[in-house]
């Protein structure tokens, strides 16, 4: 399977011209936002914001790309609360029920809180790892390090937030080597249906689990046998520097953000 899309890709384009530590800084209030909007209203424009963000800096393809690859996840999350949804009922009153009914002593109720929950939680998760893959393909591994030491943050820190930027990738890639031997041996992946992809992703977590942590004993050896010293001091050729397009990128953001609260305020219902 083709990882391209996992790269960083070299380019003139918006974002990859940014500072890293502005990017990161939008990563992180990103995750914020997420973790604390639960309104669909306000999820709904701050998912137009980021869309025009991916059309200025021209990677809506890979975006686009991103979304397919998660659709089997976004779906479980989906399914998941429709499923825990049905034996509740809905905490605010009103709105269509599409079924209730009593079965023994289980009560059912299937209404729209359900399907309103169930967007909710997927639209979330699809926008936290969206920006996290923003900040992926338009900066290099070794600039957020670089920009975190510019914070006079250690570098055994901005080393070990940078290699996140680098291990992601590869346990994605990991994953889609897993799923390709499997797929190999008989285990049908894409011929079937949802229900039958959650179980498979299920058992892939197994060997991916062990690949993993080889992987991060594969690191630790070669940090020790290069003899990595965090306490040296280091220099770089190449310097970074916020601009303007830094502050109007902040800016444009911190409105996006208040905007998306505001939203928050006046379209919430607790999920």
């Amino acid at each position: 399977m083709n990882m391209d899309y996992l790269q960083y890709v070299e380019s003139d384009s918006y974002l990859n011209k940014l500072d890293p530590r502005t990017k990161f800084v939008f990563f992180v209030v990103m995750a914020i936002v997420t973790s604390v909007v639960k309104s669909l209203v306000a999820l709904i424009f701050l998912g137009l914001f980021l869309l025009v963000i991916w059309i200025t800096s021209k990677i809506t393809k890979e975006m686009l790309t991103l979304l397919n690859k998660l659709k089997v996840l976004l779906i479980f999350i989906l399914l998941l609360w429709l499923v825990l949804g049905i034996f509740e009922e809905p905490p605010v009153a009103g709105g269509p029920v599409f079924v209730r009914t009593d079965i023994g002593k289980i009560h059912i109720c299937f209404d729209w809180y359900d399907i309103y929950k169930g967007l909710v939680y997927s639209l979330r998760i699809y926008l936290m790892i969206a920006s996290f893959f923003m900040v992926l393909i338009t900066t290099n591994f070794s600039e957020i390090i670089l920009g975190l030491c510019r914070w006079h943050i250690p570098y055994s820190v901005a080393f070990a937030i940078g290699l996140v930027f680098q291990i992601i990738p590869i346990v994605i890639h990991e994953l889609q080597e897993i799923m390709e031997a499997q797929s190999s041996r008989g285990l049908e992946i894409e011929q079937c249906s949802w229900l039958v992809k959650i179980k498979n992703y299920m058992i892939f977590s197994i060997p991916l689990l062990f690949r993993v942590i080889e992987k991060a004993q594969a690191i630790s050896l070669a940090m020790h046998y290069y003899k990595l010293d965090f306490s040296s001091k280091r220099t770089s050729y190449k310097t970074i520097k916020a601009t303007r397009s830094d502050l109007f990128f902040a800016l444009a953001s911190a409105a996006a953000v208040v905007i998306t609260l505001v939203l928050l305020h006046f379209f919430y219902i607790p999920v």
